[in-house]
């Protein structure tokens, strides 16, 4: 369903509030694209970074403890039949959402796409661990298959998300006395955009520095899991797994050394995202010497993640959504966390220490996978992003 028809569907003539959007001109677009479609069109802005790429918002400077009050307030005054936001897991979202519910408001939520790296999206209720979609083999197996329509790539998109946070960090720092930062779910500190440099830096590093480990990844065909870091702060990992991502490190790299044969391999992936932030290389190295299997656990920022996933034994994540790629690529897949996707007939239902010798008999059914990815881009998946500025202008369909 193309996008511009949904939101018309959806939210014509109707009092929309929005929330906290991508980083970036998206939402200030989307307005004007709602009130096009005769919407009633209001936002509120949490710090500087907000107000800079939607001026006209209203601005919310007081205490977390006020925040419900003030919600309830709001959605009185502007009559707020719809509350659109980018992720749910935030705390300013999550209050909002259960102010919402209170009083029979709509809740929608855009999120980076199920299906990458050319989708966004869309979606009722709740997105990821979150998300309504039923968890059921027989449900999807049931559907109508559809004729599928090729995706269009979008390129350039991740220039425009880099210069973007930039200014969003550089104007919530020069804003902060006119706001309250400290409800923001990451950190706002003044110089932020110097690990986007460093990320710059490393992954013009790594491409050199890695360029052999890769060369010994790529020529261990079926011989290695892949284990799949997400970023440090992510949400989802806040609160679909509770624990940090050393934890899953530790876990995983444990399990291993207890239950996977001896000349199998382990290769954790780094999160792209993470790569200014975080660097897990002397703790991998500590805990593969702690457990007895060094030299066999090999730790990877930039690498070509289909490729991973086809010659993987198997993969292991978390909850992120490379967990749906492996399964859309065949591979078996063990989830540690919560995901929607985590259900039988695409990932492996046991405990993880059987996961190791078992993968290869828990394949991802294919006529699931074709039935699930087809129900995912009728439903929520649409071909776009965020950043780039000709979004709601691309009109791509994905489905008649």
């Amino acid at each position: 369903m193309e996008f511009d028809k949904k939101i018309k569907k959806e939210f014509s003539g109707k009092n929309v509030t929005l929330l906290q959007g991508p980083v970036g001109t998206f939402f200030y677009r989307l307005a004007k694209k709602l009130i096009k479609y005769n919407a009633k069109v209001s936002k509120i802005n949490f710090n500087g970074g907000d107000f800079f790429f939607y001026p006209t918002g209203t601005s919310y400077t007081d205490k977390e403890q006020n925040l419900s009050l003030f919600y309830e307030n709001f959605f009185k005054q502007h009559h707020t039949q719809v509350i659109l936001m980018y992720n749910d897991c935030r705390l300013v979202h999550q209050k909002a959402i259960e102010i919402a519910r209170k009083f029979n408001i709509d809740v929608w939520i855009f999120e980076e796409g199920y299906l990458r790296p050319y989708c966004i999206t869309f979606e009722k209720n709740g997105v990821n661990a979150n998300s309504l979609l039923p968890r059921s083999k027989n449900f999807y197996l049931n559907q109508k298959v559809c004729i599928k329509k090729s995706i269009k790539e979008i390129s350039g998109g991740f220039k425009y998300m880099a210069f973007y946070a930039f200014l969003y960090w550089l104007f919530s720092f020069l804003l902060a006395p006119f706001f309250n930062n400290k409800i923001h779910h990451r950190t706002l500190y003044p110089f932020e955009f110097l690990f986007w440099f460093r990320s710059l830096y490393r992954k013009c590093l790594y491409k050199i520095t890695e360029k052999k480990l890769n060369d010994k990844i790529y020529n261990l065909k079926k011989k290695y899991f892949l284990a799949i870091l997400q970023v440090y702060n992510d949400t989802q990992v806040k609160y679909h797994y509770k624990k940090s991502i050393e934890d899953f490190i530790e876990e995983i790299i444990l399990s291993f050394a207890n239950h996977a044969r001896a000349k199998s391999y382990l290769v954790f992936k780094h999160h792209p995202m993470d790569r200014g932030y975080k660097n897990y290389s002397k703790f991998i190295q500590d805990l593969s010497e702690k457990y007895r299997v060094e030299g066999r656990v090999l730790y990877v920022h930039d690498s070509y993640l289909p490729r991973l996933l086809k010659n993987a034994l198997g993969c292991i994540t978390i909850n992120s959504t490379v967990g749906l790629s492996a399964i859309l690529e065949g591979c078996p897949t063990k989830v540690c966390g919560k995901a929607f996707y985590d259900f039988e007939g695409l990932t492996y239902p046991k405990k993880l220490q059987f996961f190791w010798r078992e993968a290869h008999a828990y394949k991802p059914n294919t006529i699931l996978i074709s039935n699930f990815k087809n129900y995912l881009l009728r439903t929520n998946q649409f071909n776009a992003n965020f950043y780039k500025n000709s979004f709601l202008k691309y009109n791509s369909k994905i489905f008649d």
